[in-house]
């Protein structure tokens, strides 16, 4: 039984179960054998007696937490909740837990975040650094602590990345955009004070030139990556005396933006102004017209970093580090 007038401890499961402390141990963390019948018994005596292993203790001995921190740039963007449950869902199959942090895509939030994380001990982090770059974030949580970098092309990334192949899904929209007769586009790229912010634009304009489309500076705009920031970038496109004929813009939210701002000015989309998104959440498929967009799978990337991480904490910081690369494509509705 449990120890009178406290929680129930491993000494009094391991009673219960007529086994020794030891065996619990071992029939909890899975690392030596246990037999069925044994282990049964003491999964009857844990249960029976509400046990619940002490983490901060186990975490002492074992040097692990078992809990990884997950760095989200706005969890408000249906994006990241789709990453976030996907490495929920990954790390609890394996006893972990997550803390989610909003970092904003703000530096002095992240570096906070990052210190604060290394403080409680976790056992990794995945982050997608916006205001830091990747050798920064390296530099905070110190040169052994497990790290999954999630961007567009972070180049030489001192941790584990998993990466979305933008190129290949912003050449989809580029050709079927082209194919319609579209000669002149403009993009919307997200803040320009971002380390991250520029990639996509970059991956945009390389696109472009090897198209044989033209690329003008006056056809590029920055904005926050939501609504109103799309809507606010459009306008000033769609202001300019020869506005270019389509838009593509750095995700969903912004394109959503940019659909609102060609129907204040009068436009119609796609016969005026085509848009073209980028992630593919789920409200894209919701909104009039219908956005097309490029897939950027939000779950595959989750599931990838969890495990990416998970891989990392077992095999220690002397492993070569891994660089995964995930496809995206192009799926077209109504806008464009």
């Amino acid at each position: 039984m449990a120890r009178r007038g406290g929680r129930p401890s491993i000494e009094s499961v391991a009673a219960a179960a007529g086994v020794s402390p030891t065996t619990v141990s071992h029939a909890l963390s899975g690392k030596r054998a246990v037999s069925e019948s044994t282990r049964r018994r003491i999964m009857q005596a844990i249960e029976e007696q509400n046990y619940r292993p002490n983490m901060v203790a186990r975490g002492l001995r074992s040097k692990r937490t078992h809990s990884v921190a997950l760095l989200l740039v706005d969890i408000a963007n249906p994006y990241y909740p789709a990453v976030a449950r996907a490495v929920h869902d990954v790390l609890a199959e394996e006893g972990y837990v997550s803390f989610i942090g909003n970092t904003d895509g703000d530096a002095h939030a992240e570096r906070k975040l990052l210190e604060e994380m290394v403080a409680r001990g976790v056992d990794g982090v995945v982050m997608q650094p916006m205001g830091l770059s990747s050798t920064q974030v390296r530099e905070v949580v110190g040169p052994s602590m497990p790290l999954v970098i999630t961007t567009t092309d972070p180049g030489d990334v001192p941790a584990d990345s998993v990466l979305t192949d933008d190129a290949l899904g912003l050449r989809e929209a580029v050709a079927h955009l082209m194919g319609n007769g579209t000669r002149s586009f403009g993009y919307i790229a997200g803040p320009a004070d971002a380390a991250a912010g520029p990639l996509r634009a970059d991956v945009f304009h390389h696109v472009l030139t090897a198209a044989g489309a033209a690329v003008h500076d006056r056809w590029t705009e920055t904005a926050p990556l939501t609504r109103s920031g799309g809507e606010q970038a459009a306008t000033r496109l769609l202001k300019q005396t020869d506005p270019p004929s389509a838009i593509l813009c750095a995700n969903d939210l912004i394109a959503m933006g940019a659909t609102e701002a060609a129907r204040v000015a009068g436009l119609r989309v796609p016969e005026d102004v085509a848009v073209v998104g980028f992630d593919d959440i789920d409200m894209a498929d919701l909104v009039t017209p219908r956005l097309t967009t490029v897939v950027n799978p939000a779950t595959e990337v989750g599931d990838a970093c969890a495990r990416t991480i998970l891989w990392r904490v077992e095999n220690g910081p002397a492993a070569p580090f891994r660089r995964i690369v995930l496809q995206t494509r192009l799926v077209v509705r109504e806008s464009a």
